[in-house]
């Protein structure tokens, strides 16, 4: 099951996140290019969440973004 998150704006470059299986499968409106394959170690993604990312290109971090709602 996919899950679309939303992510509050601070005028970053992207805005939404598809993950399925705990990795990053669409990111939208810029940067696929650097956030699909990233993977996603929270157990439960809920509107005010700071997720645990491991992207691709690096280490284990947390984005800076908190997450807006999740459909």
């Amino acid at each position: 099951m996919v899950q679309t998150v939303h992510f509050e704006d601070k005028g970053q470059d992207f805005l939404e996140w598809d993950i399925e299986d705990g990795k990053v499968v669409d990111c939208r409106p810029f940067q696929g290019w650097l956030w699909n394959g990233t993977r996603v170690h929270n157990d439960h993604i809920s509107p005010g969440s700071i997720l645990d990312i491991t992207p691709v290109t690096s280490g284990r971090t947390t984005l800076n973004y908190r997450v807006e709602k999740v459909t």
